[in-house]
């Protein structure tokens, strides 16, 4: 009876255990058995460009999933392996493993299949495979503005562009079905179920132009093709609020396919040069050193180019020997003694005051997953001789981002703007939700300084001959060393060139950079043609009005200064109405364009001097040899092969050049041939 007793106790408490203390534990696991938790993807939202025209969208496809409990019961394991290993390009004995894996309700085989995979799959109609509704990123365009838009894995979760920027947005959120199941993963007829619907993601509409991006694609592409340099990158900008309307790197991928099976290809195909990598600006640098000092009132008369010069015993070394110039030449030649004159002049607090200004040295803050601050000695570290130096453009880094907002500042009148590649987000309907307004960040240089500088700037495109036929122009442009690993590439150079127009109103800014273009080519022929063909077709696209000053601007008569001494040259000149730039000092010893012939006014007349002043000691002497009657390839093929710079004015056969053929000058000096097209003579 006691042992009766004791037996009674013994199962009571055993029952009380798992009833009261394991009770909740085994509810949930019988439940983990016939009730099936699913989450519910929500649509991932499109990305458009401006004009909502899609660049980037979610598909529906199917996954194959297994059921191997089925599989079990239809004993046909061996069947399906067979016949998806085939139609799925799968390894068969992988999956048949899958197949007869019965430790598991439900097996994902290959996800995202194609249409014609998921039909031939169905018509076999085989037990224990079932399809799982998934859904696929797809991009209508393929490799179009692919570093902009970026990709997403497989589970559509973004990993650059403004796919990993506005990832969240995008995705949404997803939802859950609740079902009661059999024991083999099937639906129970009658069985309760519950739906907790996916909210979808709203689409990002940004601020890139479908036709202004193919615009741009095509040019930087024809550059990458006919030039061949390692890498090249394009940006279109509305300088009148920041709007990026264009932006590429080539060379490209397609975004359907990534290179996913090798990470280092994938990482450099992927990154948005312009917004990701800092480098040394170079020369080109040297128009906001200039627009410093004059805005400061630190601007000096002339500047005098020896070819070196020491500040605190660094020296700083120049191209060219220049001789004296004022601000605008030793920005049009590029006088890294000019430069680091006027940024010694300025002094270490002013000039770091206008680098902050342009933007340099902080993040732009564009609304993009990449946005490098640069690299810049910090001001408190900063020497004499570090500012003098930087305001040649090296020994600080920056990005292209930041060289286009400055610029833009520049064009527009001296406003920074935080740049823009968002517009704001719309619904599935189309209908915008959010608006992102333009942000100016802030005055680079007052708008008087602007106007001076963008002087300089329209006489820079017409001595380049970058022109859009009813728009006044402007130009700036520079090349800077390429480095690899920290060491100077020899033989190698980054190139950049810039334009915008309507030079009287403007609107519209284009710059592509080249890098590892052959040191002996000069930024204008790399990057201007190309340049000035996609400004032209953002214009049109853009619907802009053609400069009301274009049929009206004033042609003038060159005065004839060669033989004169040459400040009574330059006098000479801007009494015409026209500006000067020269190579030297001593006496004119030719002019391009010629006496007699016509220009527009405020435009530059190329002065070649009697003594190039102050060669640099040791420099390598060239003849120039004699362009006249040489279409523009055989000119340029000329001249790069006896190792000067090639600068061309107008199209057709040359008639004119500066310095005159048969002049000696210094290896690497400019050489500014005239094209005139020849009209035959009627018969």
């Amino acid at each position: 009876m006691i042992i009766l007793i004791v037996l009674i106790i013994l199962l009571m408490t055993r029952v009380g255990y798992w009833s009261l203390w394991k009770g909740a534990d085994l509810k949930a696991q019988a439940e983990s058995q016939w009730v099936k938790d699913t989450e519910v993807s929500a649509k991932r939202g499109s990305i458009m460009d401006r004009n909502q025209q899609i660049l980037a969208q979610s598909a529906a496809a199917d996954t194959v999933v297994l059921l191997p409990e089925k599989i079990e019961k239809a004993q046909n394991a061996g069947e399906v392996a067979d016949q998806l290993s085939q139609i799925l390009g799968l390894d068969r004995e992988e999956v048949y493993q899958k197949a007869a894996n019965t430790e598991k309700k439900e097996i994902w085989l290959k996800r995202q299949i194609s249409m014609e995979q998921s039909e031939q799959i169905e018509a076999l109609d085989l037990d224990g495979v079932a399809f799982r509704d998934d859904v696929k990123r797809f991009y209508p365009n393929k490799d179009f503005a692919a570093q902009v838009i970026g990709y997403t894995t497989l589970d559509g979760e973004g990993q650059t562009g403004i796919e990993r920027r506005y990832n969240t947005t995008l995705s949404g959120r997803a939802g859950r079905q609740v079902a009661e199941t059999a024991k083999d993963g099937s639906g129970v007829p009658n069985g309760q179920e519950m739906m907790i619907q996916p909210q979808d993601g709203l689409n990002v509409v940004l601020t890139i132009d479908e036709i202004t991006q193919s615009f741009l694609e095509t040019a930087c592409k024809k550059l990458y093709e006919t030039q061949s340099p390692e890498s090249v990158q394009g940006l279109v900008m509305d300088v009148t609020n920041g709007e990026v309307l264009a932006m590429a790197n080539i060379p490209e991928f397609d975004l359907n396919s990534p290179p996913r099976d090798d990470a280092e290809a994938l990482s450099a195909l992927s990154a948005n040069v312009i917004t990701a990598t800092a480098y040394e600006p170079g020369n080109i640098f040297g128009i906001f050193t200039a627009a410093a000092a004059l805005d400061s009132g630190t601007l000096g008369g002339e500047y005098a180019c020896t070819g070196s010069h020491i500040v605190d015993g660094e020296v700083i070394t120049c191209s060219n020997a220049h001789g004296s110039q004022d601000m605008a030449n030793t920005v049009l030649n590029h006088c890294s003694i000019g430069a680091a004159m006027q940024a010694g002049a300025m002094g270490r607090d002013v000039f770091y005051q206008y680098l902050k200004g342009f933007g340099f040295g902080t993040k732009t803050g564009i609304d993009f997953s990449t946005d490098t601050a640069g690299d810049l000695t910090e001001k408190r570290y900063a020497r004499e001789e570090d500012v003098a130096v930087m305001g040649t453009g090296t020994d600080l880094k920056i990005s292209q981002m930041q060289l286009a907002g400055a610029a833009g500042s520049i064009i527009n009148g001296g406003t920074l703007y935080t740049p823009k590649m968002v517009l704001g987000l719309s619904d599935a309907d189309g209908n915008m939700v959010e608006s992102y307004e333009p942000e100016a960040k802030g005055q680079s240089v007052t708008a008087e300084t602007a106007a001076q500088i963008k002087a300089v700037m329209e006489s820079r495109a017409q001595t380049d001959g970058v022109a859009v036929a009813g728009y006044s122009t402007g130009a700036m442009c520079g090349y800077a060393h390429q480095y690899k690993d920290g060491a100077v590439v020899q033989g190698r150079v980054v190139s950049t060139y810039i334009a915008y127009a309507p030079a009287d109103d403007p609107k519209y800014m284009v710059m592509i950079t080249a890098t590892g273009m052959p040191a002996t080519e000069t930024v204008e022929t790399a990057c201007a043609p190309y340049v000035q063909e996609t400004l032209e077709g953002a214009l049109k696209n853009g619907n802009i009005m053609p400069s009301e000053n274009m049929q009206e601007q004033e042609k003038v008569t060159v005065p004839n200064v060669v033989g004169m001494e040459l400040q009574e040259a330059r006098d000479a000149l801007a009494n015409a109405g026209l500006q000067s730039s020269y190579d030297g000092n001593g006496v004119v010893t030719s002019q391009v364009p010629a006496a007699d012939e016509t220009a527009y006014k405020n435009s530059t007349v190329t002065l070649s001097m009697e003594t190039k002043a102050m060669q640099q000691e040791g420099a390598e002497m060239v003849t120039v040899p004699d362009f006249t009657g040489m279409d523009m390839a055989a000119a340029r093929d000329t001249a790069v092969s006896s190792g000067l710079v090639f600068i061309a004015r107008g199209n057709g056969v040359a008639q004119g050049q500066s310095p005159a053929a048969g002049t000696q000058v210094s290896k690497g000096s400019n050489i500014v041939v005239d094209f005139r097209l020849q009209i035959a003579s009627a018969e």
